[in-house]
């Protein structure tokens, strides 16, 4: 019989080996707490045991959820491993990218810090907000019943549309696939001896503060490997100046609607030391708990510990 899987990654695996170090799945951690590097294999990082584990909705199957996000991962790496790790000029459905912003807005709900949010750490305002969608006041069966359905759709209209996902997660969902005024990717390519790096948050959330002092959400940093990373910008970040924006608007350029009306083009833009360092250090900020790394070399780190 096979065995049921019991390492459940909130970050894929196959994006996690692009950061590996040789070919049996070994990467350097550095744990943020301690300032420690240490070596681990893929499997060990950035993974909960029994995460998505449901016996409360799906009984004769509890690990459901996991599987079902294997399979939407498998869809996702054929994308981002076939399309968006190589080449100056990245071509993509507008099916495709659909369906990478959901993929990208499940990402930081599956997380272990929301499961802890929804669950242990749970805070009585969320269980009076949420009270009216799970009356046994239950948030972690609340969470994994909304995740399980969010892992079977493939677009936002499929997420409006479904009659099992709850409304306040329908409208977290259209803010972190729409914006408010619409989001698009850019790819950036590191130039110069600095690497990226990938945390546990992912993504890392960027705001800004205009010279006119709006605060505004500008991009959302997804780690793809070492060389690459991928900015889920705003419409309207061009219009941020570069010291609020930190990278040019050449950069964040939006891309555009291919003739065809059916596809859009992401030409990758190259960063150069500033940039790549300025990138790593809002991850490093954001972490939880650490970040993963292929080459020690390439890399610069805290060297004491966080003191609280």
């Amino acid at each position: 019989m096979k065995k049921e899987p019991v390492r459940h990654h909130y970050i894929p695996q196959f994006i996690l080996r692009n950061f590996c170090f040789d070919d049996r799945g070994d990467l350097f951690y550095f744990d943020k707490k301690v300032s420690d590097i240490s070596i681990k294999k893929t499997k060990d990082v950035f993974m909960v045991r029994n995460l998505y584990r449901d016996e409360i909705n799906n009984p004769g199957e509890p690990t459901k959820i996991e599987k079902d996000m294997a399979r939407f991962e498998g869809e996702i790496a054929q994308i981002i491993t076939g399309k968006f790790l190589n080449g100056d000029e990245i071509s993509i459905t507008l099916e495709e990218d659909e369906r990478l912003k959901l993929f990208f807005a499940i990402m930081p709900f599956r997380s272990s810090i929301t499961s802890k949010k929804f669950g242990i750490e749970a805070s009585e305002e969320n269980k009076a907000f949420y009270s009216m969608y799970q009356e046994d006041g239950n948030l972690s069966d609340f969470w994994k019943r909304n995740l399980g359905n969010l892992v079977n759709c493939r677009s936002l209209r499929e997420v409006w549309e479904h009659k099992e996902i709850d409304h306040p997660i329908k409208v977290f969902f259209h803010r972190d696939i729409f914006g408010y005024s619409g989001l698009y990717f850019v790819v950036v390519e590191r130039r110069g001896p600095i690497d990226f790096i990938i945390s546990d948050v992912y993504p890392t959330l960027v705001n800004g503060v205009t010279d006119w002092g709006m605060e505004m959400n500008m991009y959302a940093i997804f780690p793809i490997s070492p060389d690459r990373t991928i900015l889920l910008a705003a419409n309207g970040v061009c219009g941020a100046p570069k010291h609020v924006a930190v990278f040019s608007k050449e950069v964040l350029r939006k891309p555009k609607l291919n003739p065809n009306r059916k596809s859009i083009t992401i030409r990758t833009r190259k960063i150069y030391e500033d940039e790549v360092r300025y990138v790593n250090s809002m991850l490093m900020a954001e972490a939880d708990e650490g970040v993963v790394f292929r080459n020690k070399g390439r890399v610069e780190l805290p060297k004491e510990p966080d003191v609280e």
